[in-house]
Order: structure tokens, then sequence, then C-alpha cells
């Protein structure tokens, strides 16, 4: 059985929303689960009008080193690339850099696959870096709350 042309670890060229604000074309690399992809022939928006057939990415770049953590990837300098990622020069998947990519609207083109040992790497420090940023989230929002029910006391005349 042929693999299906989205997937997760399959490498994508897309607009990413970049540091400066601006999208710009990099390769990503899909993150989202198997299971949760509907490939684009199975796809129909009548069933759900707010639907949008997308799929969470992060982003790669050949500037890597400036955006740690980042996982690097595989490729050869050599024509064609790697020959499972077809990477022709040295870059990473910058942890932190998650984007959204409609299929097949916002792709400009598909490359190789991201092999099974770096996309483990990359998956656990998604997970790390995600988990950090929900505990920032949740620690920010027991704060507001704590505020916001200081406040009502005090409107309510229970303080």
């Amino acid at each position: 059985m042929p693999l299906p042309p989205y997937r997760q670890g399959r490498i994508l060229w897309a607009r990413l929303r970049a540091q400066s604000g601006k999208k710009e074309l990099h390769p990503s690399v899909i993150i989202t689960a198997n299971r949760d992809i509907v490939q684009p022939e199975d796809f129909d928006p009548r069933h759900n009008l707010n639907a949008a057939n997308a799929v969470a990415v992060i982003g790669v770049s050949t500037e890597f080193a400036k955006y740690p953590p980042y996982v690097l990837l595989p490729y050869s300098p050599n024509k064609g690339g790697h020959a499972l990622t077809k990477l022709t020069q040295a870059c990473g998947a910058c942890i932190g850099w998650y984007d959204w990519v409609v299929l097949e609207d916002d792709v400009e083109g598909k490359g190789g696959d991201v092999p099974p040992a770096e996309m483990d790497q990359m998956m656990t420090a998604i997970a790390k870096d995600l988990t950090k940023k929900l505990k920032t989230k949740a620690a920010t929002m027991n704060q507001d709350l704590s505020q916001l029910h200081e406040l009502l006391a005090l409107l309510i005349g229970e303080a």
C-alpha cells in the first residue's frame, strides 16, 4: 500500500510566519498525527463550513543555530539531496516555530520524510516545549483568576 501524500514527518515547502511577522517560504515538517490528517481527496468543506483542512508543522531553517533548541535533519549536498529527506543543505527543525499549513492551498512543494530517530527526537522536544508553555500560561491564568476573585469580593462586599 503506498504512503499517503501527507503524513507525520513529511517535509513540505510552505509560507510560514517568520520572526519578522511576514510569511516566508520555508521547508517544514508535518507534526500532526497521521490519524488526524485528512488527505485532500477525502476533504469536503460542505460537511463543515468552518473547517479548514490544515496540518500543524514545525519550521525548518538553514539558520537553525540562531534559534535553539533545534533538531538537525539529515541532508546531502549531492544532486537530489539526502535519500530520505531530499534536503540538500544543513538545516534544523526549530523547536517553538509552529504554524498551520492548509492542504493543498499553502503547499508549494513536497520533500521527503524525516527519519524515525530524528522524528522521535523532534516530537520529544516539542512535547517539552509545549508543556513548558502550558505551565507558564496556567500560572498566568491562576494569577489572573486570583485577582478577579479579589475584585469580585470587593465588589460584592465580602472582603
